[in-house]
């Protein structure tokens, strides 16, 4: 393929200032990018003819398809050049459906139908709390969190899916404690569920590091495309752009404060720009002021000299020339990288962790102070989760399903018939129990 675009007999889509992309591989599968004209339909089936009798590997044209562009006339016609059916757009690929622009819920409904069937399979009335809460984990949310990682689903299909997996744990009933409770982790009075909505906004937190690390064909492509030259952290959202390039720049305000600069050289890292200060920058400090001009353009070499900061060369006031020496210069020829270091973890290796992402985004309760008596060592599972709904004062005790508006015969203790059933009744005073 390398060899027919060099020969010019396939042009490839591209731009003047992006890398060229004439196909993607990946296990036994390819996916060529190609402008579609006549002569390039018909170059591309010979190429293929070639390699199919090089490698004795054909061409499955009953399997292929050809997707066009919306702007692209005589769709029919090049295709048949071809020899491949054409397909429409979105196209499920690994189980995902793929598509120019934002996912729609009715693109997503396949997730949904998955969990749906998924709980319908399975038992619930032969399953304890604590069983459907890990199936939900396990499957379910696994699953979730494919999809999530791989395209933007829309809100509307996360709730959907939330709504299933809520019904499914309480087995159609009550539910006594909410879905978001659940969603918390055990320390905050939850049952260390994930929230889709906060896995989601994870992801793209993901999407961002990953572009910023710059060291994918992907990231490469992005970065010539869009940026062009222009800084990352102050590159203005323009309508022009993909809908996962909009996406990675409405989540720079999260990121920024996960990360820090590992400084090395310096050459890498612009001085007025970039977040290296603390996750903040010059132009945040010091605003966007006329004394600024001098430092634009200029990198953070300028104002290092042998391995050590030397911020006084550029007058910079001492409170700021002391939060500047503070950032820790590793000396090495190797260049300038950012490091995942989210707040109330220590840096380490500075590799990126979806566990501590996930934390940064999701909401934050106060500690349980029940949790040791909930969850210590010495209980079974299912005492555990009985112990758990005790301490939120979320058992079914009659007198609960009385406020639930749920019609009982009689409100009185089952075991005592004297007074009416409660929790405080039930472990307290209740003279039978």
């Amino acid at each position: 393929m390398d060899i027919a675009v060099h020969r010019e007999r396939i042009v490839p889509i591209y731009s003047r200032v992006s890398p060229v992309v004439s196909h993607l591989i990946y296990a036994d599968d390819q996916l060529v990018l190609l402008r579609p004209s006549m002569r390039g339909m018909r170059e591309l089936a010979a190429v293929m003819e070639e390699f199919g009798q090089l490698s004795d590997l054909r061409l499955n044209r009953d399997k292929s398809k050809v997707y066009f562009s919306n702007s692209c006339t005589l769709k029919e016609e090049r295709a048949l050049e071809l020899g491949v059916e054409k397909g429409d757009l979105p196209v499920k690929y690994l189980g995902v459906p793929l598509s120019v622009n934002y996912a729609k819920d009715r693109d997503c409904q396949s997730l949904v139908n998955f969990a749906q069937r998924r709980v319908e399979g399975w038992q619930a009335a032969g399953l304890s709390f604590g069983g459907r809460i890990e199936l939900v984990r396990s499957v379910i949310s696994a699953i979730a969190l494919f999809w999530l990682q791989s395209i933007m689903v829309p809100l509307a299909t996360i709730r959907k899916i939330e709504g299933i997996c809520a019904k499914f744990i309480w087995h159609g009933g009550i539910h006594a404690i909410s879905w978001e409770q659940l969603c918390r982790p055990r320390k905050e009075g939850g049952v260390g569920l994930r929230s889709l909505v906060s896995v989601r906004e994870a992801a793209g937190i993901k999407l961002a590091w990953r572009f910023l690390q710059g060291d994918s064909l992907w990231s490469a492509w992005m970065t010539s495309r869009y940026l062009r030259g222009r800084n990352f952290w102050v590159c203005e959202i323009d309508n022009n752009y993909s809908v996962s390039f909009k996406h990675i720049l409405r989540n720079r305000p999260v990121l920024r404060t996960a990360i820090r600069r590992r400084m090395r050289e310096g050459g890498e890292t612009d001085l007025w720009l970039d977040p290296w200060i603390s996750g903040q920058s010059l132009l945040e400090i010091l605003g966007p002021q006329r004394d600024g001009v001098a430092y634009r353009g200029l990198t953070c070499r300028h104002i290092i000299r042998g391995g050590v900061w030397r911020p006084e060369e550029y007058r910079f006031t001492a409170p700021l020339g002391e939060e500047i020496r503070r950032v820790r210069i590793t000396p090495t020829a190797l260049s300038d990288v950012w490091i995942w270091a989210p707040p109330g973890r220590s840096e380490g290796a500075g590799e990126f962790r979806f566990s501590s992402c996930y934390d940064l985004v999701r909401p934050h309760f106060d500690e349980m102070e029940e949790y040791d008596f909930v969850w210590g060592k010495g209980l079974a599972r299912k005492m555990q989760l009985s112990a758990y709904k005790l301490v939120l004062d979320r058992l079914l005790t009659r007198d609960r399903l009385l406020r639930f508006g749920v019609s009982v015969p009689d409100p009185k203790c089952v075991l005592c018939e004297t007074d009416n059933e409660s929790i405080g009744h039930l472990f307290f005073q209740c003279h039978v129990a």
